[in-house]
């Protein structure tokens, strides 16, 4: 008996050293991360194409390129002007598309503790400086906000707007969504909010695959660039944008007073906005008229999964809207 006891103790033993180890090496991976500064990401991720122009005190980092009716392109929390790269390759330089990094984010500038701008009065100054009046908006994620608040408090300088999988109410009604991320997924997620600020390079990884059907378009590049331009000191101001959406009225009282045609382009697999936000949004734009694209086998990012479909989605809708 003692010997089986025995026998019993050391396999248990071996069970708590290798989960115990397993979970040491899990969380291990998923740890903070170095910080990074400025100079760092502007030496590695400025193109030929960035340009810089400082709007109420703060350096924007932005590209302006093509020609014809100006869009400008808003991306979500975590992202950067290139969430629209291949975006824009594939609506081929027909439109002068103007996108930004909000700061302090990616490659823009520092925001001073006193800046008081809103969002929308911040864009709107921005566009002051390039002598750009009237645009198309197209947005993506937390993006959205700035789009239809800017749209709502500008209506006469907003030809059209695009939204892909934005929030339409504050909180999110995305009951169940969290149940559509495989266990991993959200252990993994839980496991570097809890321990990683910044998140290090495995947490990107895994946050992305979560975000995405079509895994060939989470690229080791991609990754690494999540990771490296979340690592700013001060990044983390700007990481997402639903902190103004706690009055639920406010968000009813803008989406009321957009004015321009609206095309919603939502995906049928986002864990984050589910299927049935897009009603909840179309519900809510009583100000307007609003076209719906629904894209299957696309998670939450579909500028990034789906570029070619956001694209001929987009292209359609502005040239019948812009005409």
């Amino acid at each position: 008996m003692n010997g089986l006891a025995g026998r019993l103790l050391a396999v248990v033993a071996m069970v708590v050293l290798v989960v115990g180890g397993a979970t040491a090496a899990f969380i291990g991976g998923r740890t903070s991360a170095p910080r990074t500064t400025l100079t760092e990401l502007r030496e590695r991720y400025a193109t030929p194409a960035s340009r810089y122009v400082e709007v109420a005190g703060v350096e924007v980092h932005y590209q302006d390129e093509g020609s014809g009716p100006p869009v400008v392109l808003l991306h979500g929390s975590f992202g950067s002007l290139h969430t629209f790269d291949d975006f824009a390759t594939a609506l081929g330089g027909r439109y002068r598309l103007i996108r930004y990094d909000q700061p302090p984010g990616g490659l823009s500038g520092p925001v001073a503790k006193e800046f008081a701008l809103t969002s929308e009065q911040f864009l709107h100054e921005f566009l002051a400086k390039l002598g750009v009046q009237k645009v198309a908006l197209v947005a993506t994620s937390s993006g959205g906000i700035i789009a239809y608040r800017y749209a709502a408090t500008y209506p006469d300088d907003v030809t059209a707007v695009v939204l892909t999988n934005v929030p339409p109410s504050a909180p999110v009604d995305n009951a169940g969504a969290r149940g559509r991320l495989s266990w991993y997924s959200q252990l993994s997620t839980l496991t570097c909010a809890k321990y990683a600020k910044p998140w290090s390079r495995l947490c990107w990884q895994d946050f992305l695959q979560s975000m995405f059907l079509r895994q060939e378009r989470v690229t080791p590049e991609l990754v690494t660039a999540y990771y490296d331009l979340n690592r700013r000191p001060d990044g983390r101001q700007m990481t997402t944008m639903t902190a103004i959406m706690k009055d639920d009225a406010k968000v009813r009282d803008f989406l009321g007073r957009v004015r321009a045609p609206t095309l919603l382009v939502w995906s049928q697999d986002d864990p984050v906005l589910p299927p049935k936000t897009v009603d909840t949004m179309a519900s809510r734009l009583t100000g307007t008229t609003v076209e719906k694209v629904l894209l299957t086998d696309v998670n939450h990012y579909p500028p990034l999964e789906a570029p070619a479909e956001v694209a001929a989605a987009t292209d359609a809708f502005l040239k019948k809207t812009l005409r």
